[in-house]
């Protein structure tokens, strides 16, 4: 199922319908759902306390998180957010991934989404809007990592909440147990009542036959140890000394290997194996499948495979993708502009100041479909053990990769067993979902099914051409923009119009005063595959709106920033962050005596507002970025180290999307194939980037995404100053 605007939507709408329904039907169902009952089910080691947590007898706790690790170093937050709650030492703490099962969906990721779009419930409903929000986690085999949402939603709504109730649970146990007094408080693992001290474990089995209380206290920002700290990341050791396991990395006695092609055109089968007599007699091949949409090659060791896939000549099935190209799809896009058109965004009547008089400024932009080139290739290893299927692979979503897996075996989801492994990136490429109906588990589905037949293990990986040409992509999307200046170069109204689903809809909305606002959309079903590309639709509509603007100010011969402020209220989140980075980066607008010339972009994204300046010269006509700054202003800031080294990276990607990243289409399939033709910033291009976290009281926001959205516009509204501006990515095309 696509995770869309409107399903969260419609799960608040549900949640509605049962709160509607008091204490009957549906209401008296979520009223009574026990989750930490259900979750001490699935644990099958020491006592499970609340939701998340398990306080072992060596006075050591377990954070079993249900997000997994892609690069992002969330674990570790959650960590010093449960630590400080609890109030533990930090060698206490321990993390652990939570099995794939139903017992640990992660309702947390729904509820923080929903909250955030249509606001959070009243407080006689948390229970029930909760429980709700668990249910439907369990409906979908939901335990996804992504959004921004581990840190923010699962972390600082759930785990510490739980974490502040177990702390009042243990020292329950100690009044309830020894009669220890009301003032008795905690200490590092300890219960401390005076000279008495009980240490965690030593309660923990009383504690847990307790109710979770009420009335628990968060810990002040004057008590916390270790949030807001830069708190060295549990799974940093590893990877430094080549301990962690990917799942490239799995390996089982007997294991044979798979190597993939695809059929060439989205949507079409593999006719026919041309060649099938030369590939089956190669050295060490052992079998060569039509999958469908694929050919597998299995081979005793993964060259072989890969060398046999190579030499395959396959011919697609006809199919109605077979003549699609990239100026096909975007004139089908101009042509749907034209048409009938959905309204995502209006504040005021624009109908009654078109054709008024003043300048009127129109614009289209353009960009391209994206992979997510992830380090690491889409791969898994699967094997039978008896009458248990075993399939390793990471994932951003481990439980529902386990269900899809019986799902194309055949099985029951018991006789399934999910081992989840670290990834070398995931950018939305791994969550297991899309946004369109296509199948983003498609590696999965293939070594199940080659397991199946063969009985013996096989690890297939697809080859970086495979996974370039068989992504589920970033849309391509065309915009049109209009506004007409007043006799102040102020925008009497902005209209806009974009080719994408209502889910790009907050994305697409300008963050500036102007009394006449329509932003509308046309959609239509997608014949590329297409799926959640870091930071979403923030990618494209930060460099649609952002680029705008600044058209807007070029016309009114106006400061960037300064036409930005005042379309802003004194004190809106946007204007904060423009006046900051403006200071950081000593702002000089014009072109500097070594050709030089800043350019800026503010966005708003997963709760975290985004002020970025890039410093751009021309060189051989081609863009070269010297410096970014950029001012992030996203509440509690839980690991610094971590918020900082994100936003860097989201910089760099963002950077390589807009300088370099295109996936053209060509006769129904993508023309691009390695990082000859898709190539990424390298080490000599990378500029400098300097971040500065704003804090402040309200809850975290995200950073895995948001350096991402602002960096393209940066750099185009630069490469404006220096007399290029782009309209189309990517921008050394």
């Amino acid at each position: 199922m696509s995770l869309t605007r409107r399903m969260f939507v419609f799960g608040g709408a549900a949640i509605g319908g049962g709160l509607a329904l008091g204490v009957i039907g549906l209401g008296t169902h979520l009223a009574m759902h026990d989750r930490l009952g259900v979750q001490r089910e699935g644990n099958s080691k020491d006592t499970l306390l609340n939701l998340w947590l398990r306080i072992n007898k060596d006075n050591t706790v377990t954070l079993l998180s249900p997000h997994t690790e892609l690069g992002q170093g969330a674990g570790t937050g959650l960590t010093q957010i449960v630590a400080d709650e609890l109030d533990l030492n930090w060698q206490q703490i321990k993390l652990e991934l939570a099995p794939a099962t139903s017992e640990f969906s992660n309702g947390g990721v729904f509820e923080g989404f929903v909250g955030e779009m249509i606001g959070k419930p009243p407080a006689w409903a948390e229970h029930i809007a909760s429980n709700a929000f668990n249910r439907l986690a369990d409906l979908l085999n939901m335990q996804m990592t992504g959004g921004s949402a581990s840190i923010r939603f699962t972390g600082w709504q759930v785990m510490r909440e739980a974490a502040a109730a177990a702390r009042q649970m243990l020292i329950n146990a100690a009044i309830d147990k020894y009669g220890a007094s009301i003032n008795t408080t905690t200490d590092a693992g300890f219960v401390v009542d005076g000279d008495s001290r009980w240490s965690y474990g030593e309660l923990v089995e009383h504690a847990a036959t307790l109710d979770v209380p009420d009335n628990y206290t968060l810990r002040a920002k004057g008590e916390r140890k270790f949030i807001g700290k830069a708190m060295p990341r549990h799974d940093l050791p590893d990877k430094i000394f080549l301990e962690t396991q990917y799942s490239i990395d799995r390996h089982v006695e007997g294991m044979r290997y798979a190597a993939i092609a695809h059929s060439g055109v989205f949507g079409a089968n593999v006719a026919t194996i041309n060649n099938l007599a030369e590939i089956t007699s190669m050295r060490g091949v052992l079998g060569v499948e039509n999958m469908g949409l694929s050919v597998a090659v299995i081979a005793n060791n993964p060259w072989r495979a890969e060398q046999a896939v190579k030499a395959l000549k396959i011919t697609a099935v006809s199919h109605q993708n077979s003549d699609l190209s990239s100026a096909s799809i975007e004139t089908f896009q101009r042509e749907s502009l034209q048409g009938k058109l959905s309204d995502a965004h209006s504040v005021g009547d624009i109908a009654s100041v078109l054709g008024g008089s003043g300048e009127t400024v129109e614009a289209e932009f353009w960009v391209p479909y994206l992979a997510h080139a992830t380090m690491e290739p889409m791969n898994a290893s699967a094997w039978l053990e008896g009458d248990k299927l075993h399939v390793a692979a990471g994932v951003q979503n481990p439980l529902y990769a386990r269900v899809h897996a019986a799902k194309i075996a055949n099985m029951d989801v018991e006789d399934v067993v999910f081992h989840a492994h670290s990834m070398g990136g995931g950018f939305g490429r791994r969550v297991g979902f899309s946004m369109s109906e296509d199948n983003p588990l498609m590696w999965i589905d293939e070594v199940v099914t080659l397991v199946k037949k063969y009985q013996f293990p096989i690890k297939l990986t697809w080859s970086r051409e495979a996974d370039t040409r068989q992504d589920v992509y970033r849309p391509a999307v065309l915009a049109k923009f209009s506004a007409q200046l007043d006799e102040h170069a102020k925008p009497r109204y902005w209209q806009s119009a974009s080719y994408g689903s209502e889910g790009g809809a907050p994305a697409s909305m300008p963050p500036y005063n102007v009394d006449n606002i329509k932003v509308q959309f046309a959609n239509h079903p997608s014949p590329i595959p297409i799926g959640f590309w870091r930071s979403v639709e923030n990618s494209q509509h930060a460099f649609f709106n952002e680029s705008f603007i600044d058209i807007l100010a070029e016309k009114a011969q106006a400061d960037p920033i300064k036409y930005r402020l005042a379309l802003l209220d004194k004190n809106d989140g946007h204007a904060k962050c423009l006046k900051e980075v403006a200071q950081l980066c000593n702002w000089q607008y014009g072109v500097s005596a070594d050709g030089k010339a800043m350019g800026v972009a503010v966005q708003k994204s997963f709760g975290t507002m985004v002020a970025t300046v890039a410093e751009v010269s021309l060189q051989n006509n081609q863009a070269r970025v010297h410096r970014v700054w950029i001012v992030t202003d996203s509440g509690v800031v839980v690991n610094p180290d971590s918020a900082i080294a994100q936003v860097e990276g989201g910089v760099l990607f963002g950077l390589t999307a807009a300088l370099y990243g295109r996936c053209d289409i060509e006769n129904g399939g993508v023309k691009q194939s390695n990082f000859h033709d898709y190539p990424i910033i390298k080490m000599a291009e990378a500029p400098i980037v300097e971040v500065k976290l704003l804090e402040s009281a309200n809850e975290p926001g995200g950073f895995g995404e948001v350096g991402v959205p602002t960096i393209a516009p940066a750099v185009a509204n630069a490469l404006a100053i220096l007399g290029k501006r782009p309209m189309r990515l990517p921008i050394n095309a």
